[in-house]
């Protein structure tokens, strides 16, 4: 349950996002059953639109994908840079296709697509996401400047209520004070200095605005060009009424497409299925149209401006086929039949259809089918998001779904056509079927499966409870205490066909038990399709059988950490390497590279260790990759992204003289004067002298308020530490300062430690005091390096992508992690060569999940 509550908690914003649009496509839903005899009407009125006016409207959507790759081709200009129309257009229709999917889909669209524009364009991903910026900002700043006025001569001319009329005015104001804020941030106001301090990201922006060859004029007109996709809106809802053949001013297409614009913006997942229609169908007869008119009119809106645009993509994504295709296309088609099973669900059946299938089957089954669409579709809508990331269990509820689809749709009203379409996507998921192999995790769905069958008892005891003492006059009938379980397991399960309400706290009460039931099965399968968590046993023979080939093949200084007891390993075939290896979530995170007799041992196992990977439904990734193994990472395909610097000082060099170590010798004579010493204690150590050490670790923890970590380093372990040798400094009383223990270190000729760890009264410089000597004495025990680590997140001086960028600027500016510029002035000190450290990771998408998988790996002991 906990870790359910954290899950909860870490996605709350994308939460409410698909809550909200899953809302507005349970008002479309309601609306459209509540006029069942009105749709009905709905497909003979769009038959008999003018021909004219639709072939026009769908002239206009071409016109309307030119100007948005013209919007693209600008915002490159406006960075300097240069991409054709044709390219530009291919980028808007595949970036509106998967916008549907993600929340907040009008930013968060520019990760997608970006591969093909490095590679045949030249760009840098940090130009392609600066003008992808560009193309947001515009879009965001035409529905503006299109919608408000629109809202507001709205408001001047008509009836509007207090609080639409109050809305309007925090609208204006908020706009208001925005334009302030942007005044006070290109000037370098107050507001930009403490947006430095606490969103240093601000900064970042700005400077970049400042540092590229920005050209304010084609900004201007990406903005004009947007504002003209709007006009293109509202000509597409005045052709759609001028298609029907009605006579409806311009002002009642400005007013609904400004309704529709503001839907837009606050449904950023789904783009508004759902609640547009249902908007603008209101909207409409407002202005004097027919129920029956409204829909229809709404619909070929619809049509211009959605569903035209979602084909016109996935077309584009069919012709240029790919590994994204593979991953996209299946959740495409199922969401496409979820809409069409709502969609069927909520019409009404062909009645020569209906008659000949009420005489082979009975009608409590023919309304059963119906409601299994309705509800199969819902589920659909959110399984295709899931089908995304690649899991296994949505994979098999989408097929599960879309085979019983195809059989509810023949046995609801002989709906040939739906079904047809669910073969397609049944056939789909089957051939497609390689690319889903993440699997679920089912010890946690059956941890926390109890809460979910309680949830599933209190609703239908709740129900029971309802129905048992609710008046006769609400349903007229006095429900036996049986009979009331049943009306709460139909009404739970949305098939509640033969019970009508006959008050308003009836209906009322029948559809909060609907509500409830739909979100409390909703919430089972949200258990059902989390990814696994692997935590796979690692016996003491594998840790022997590690550690001798470490012995062997060793030649890293992390490779004593390969061993470790938080580790578990993955053996080559021929059992003469293994990899190391943690996992969280639904990721495999190897530390370094594979322990094994070569490079070219090597660059077979990394495969063979990612095939075993994704057999077993994870994700491969590999922490600290240096400089000599990036080749061989290349090679496979593998991208790269700098995590920080290691640094390693040279025995051989290092000295105290000089007047840049004048500070070092200062600390060596204060220290000697107040009789502070080095010491070395060889092992095996005395359990006396460690729980003294134990002391000192445990006063350190608590003085920087950390917890132990692990992954690439250890933890105190006092049967670790017994057998390693211990390098104190400690006072005139033999009281321990601070000590570092030291490690194997499988480079030749160099020297590791582990914990370096001091007392919180210990006095300044205690630890420069114990290094300097540490150095002296491996010195003269024979090394010529000593290994002294990584500093995360440093050493990104000319930062070439975005996700650098950010890591360079969190670095430098972010107080979280200030401490790791402590220890690089630290490390700076003693003069060490430093060396680049990378993550090396399949896809983009990765950089999404990786970090909180890595902040598990790393964050305790096992």
């Amino acid at each position: 349950m906990s870790q359910t509550l954290l899950f909860l908690r870490t996605n709350q914003k994308i939460l409410l996002q698909v809550a909200l649009s899953l809302f507005f496509v349970g008002v479309g839903i309601y609306f459209f059953r509540h006029e069942r005899a009105e749709v009905h009407k709905v497909a003979a009125t769009l038959s008999e639109a003018s021909g004219f006016w639709v072939i026009t409207g769908l002239l206009l959507v071409a016109v309307f994908v030119a100007i948005q790759g013209l919007m693209y081709v600008y915002s490159f200009r406006a960075i300097g840079r240069q991409i054709g129309l044709a390219t530009a257009s291919a980028l808007y229709l595949k970036r509106n296709l998967v916008s549907i999917f993600l929340p907040a889909g009008m930013l968060t669209n520019m990760f997608f697509f970006n591969e093909e524009l490095e590679r045949k364009e030249g760009l840098e991903s940090a130009q392609i996401y600066f003008a992808s910026s560009i193309f947001s900002i515009g879009s965001i700043l035409s529905a503006i400047i299109v919608g408000l006025p629109a809202l507001l001569w709205l408001f001047l001319n008509s009836q509007l209520s207090g609080n639409v009329a109050a809305g309007i005015f925090l609208v204006v104001a908020t706009l208001g004070l925005l334009a302030l804020g942007v005044r006070n941030l290109a000037n370098k106001g107050w507001l930009y200095l403490f947006l430095e301090r606490k969103a240093p990201a601000f900064a970042e922006v700005i400077g970049q605005l400042e540092n590229h060859a920005f050209r304010a004029r084609d900004f201007w007109v990406v903005a004009a060009l947007s504002c003209v996709v709007e006009v293109i809106g509202i000509v597409h809802l005045f052709i759609s009424m001028k298609a029907l053949g009605s006579e409806a001013p311009l002002k009642a297409a400005i007013i609904g497409y400004a309704i529709v614009l503001l839907l837009l913006m606050s449904s950023p997942f789904l783009r508004g299925v759902g609640a547009i229609e249902v908007t603008l169908t209101y909207a409409l007869t407002l202005f004097g149209f027919s129920t029956v008119a409204a829909i229809s009119v709404a619909m070929l809106f619809r049509f211009f401006e959605f569903w035209s645009l979602l084909l016109l993509g996935t077309a584009v994504l069919i012709a240029q086929r790919g590994a994204l295709l593979l991953r996209i296309f299946p959740a495409l088609l199922l969401f496409a039949l979820g809409l069409v099973n709502i969609l069927s669900a909520i019409t009404p059946a062909e009645p020569e259809r209906l008659h000949l299938l009420k005489e082979y089957l009975p009608l409590a089954a023919i309304h059963a089918s119906t409601y299994f669409v309705l509800f199969s579709g819902v589920l659909m809508l959110g399984v295709g998001a899931y089908l995304l990331r690649g899991l296994r269990s949505a994979w098999l509820m989408a097929v599960a779904l879309s085979g019983l689809s195809l059989i509810t749709h023949l046995s609801k009203g002989i709906d040939y056509e739906e079904a047809a379409i669910a073969l397609v996507v049944l056939g789909s998921l089957l051939y497609q079927r390689k690319q889903y192999f993440i699997r679920t995790d089912l010890r946690l769905a059956r941890r926390s499966l109890f809460p979910g069958l309680v949830t599933v008892g209190g609703v239908l005891l709740f129900g029971t409870v309802g129905f048992f003492f609710m008046d006769e006059k609400h349903f007229t009938a006095d429900f036996t205490l049986w009979q009331s379980f049943r009306q709460a397991l139909g009404s739970f399960f949305l098939m509640n066909f033969s019970l009508t309400p006959a008050t308003p706290f009836g209906k009322e009460f029948l559809y909060g038990m609907n509500f409830l039931g739909g979100a409390t099965l909703a919430y089972l399968v949200f258990l059902l399709l989390r990814p696994l968590v692997r935590h796979p046993p690692t016996a003491e023979e594998s840790r022997l059988k590690a550690q001798a080939l470490v012995e062997k093949y060793g030649h890293s200084s992390l490779d004593y950490f390969k061993t470790y007891s938080d580790k578990t390993f993955w053996f080559s075939e021929d059992e003469e390497g293994f990899v190391a290896f943690k996992t969280s979530r639904s990721y495999a995170i190897a530390l370094e590279t594979p322990v094994c007799r070569n490079e070219a041992a090597m660059a077979e196992m990394i495969p063979a260790f990612e095939r075993w990977c994704r057999q077993n439904g994870l994700r491969p990734a590999w922490y600290r990759i240096s400089q000599p193994a990036i080749p061989i990472f290349e090679k496979l395909g593998k991208k790269l992204l700098p995590i920080g610097e290691s640094a390693v000082v040279n025995l051989d060099t290092f000295s105290l003289q000089g007047k840049d170590k004048k500070a070092l010798r200062n600390v060596m004579n204060r220290l000697e004067k107040e009789g502070y010493s080095f010491h070395t204690y060889d092992p095996p150590q005395r359990d006396g002298f460690l729980q003294q050490l134990r002391a000192v670790s445990d006063d350190w923890l608590r003085e920087t308020k950390r917890s132990e970590l692990a992954f690439s380093q250890g933890f105190f372990e006092e049967e670790v530490l017994k057998n390693q040798p211990i390098f104190t400094i400690e006072n005139q009383e033999g009281k321990i300062a601070g000590f570092v223990n030291i490690i194997p270190d499988y480079v030749p000729g160099e020297a590791n430690f582990d914990l370096m760890r001091k007392t919180e009264d210990a006095p300044n410089g205690v630890m420069d005091f114990l290094f300097v000597n540490m150095f002296l004495t491996l010195k003269e025990q024979g090394f010529h390096r000593c290994d002294l680590g990584m500093v995360p997140m440093s050493g990104i001086d000319a930062p070439e992508n975005v996700q650098e960028r950010a890591i360079k600027l969190a670095y430098e500016r972010m107080r979280q992690f200030s401490h790791y510029k402590s220890l690089r002035f630290f490390k700076e000190k003693f003069e060490p060569e430093w060396t680049a450290m990378h993550l090396a990771y399949s896809a983009p998408f990765d950089l999404v999940y990786l970090p909180g998988a890595l902040e598990e790996v790393m964050g305790g002991k096992v």
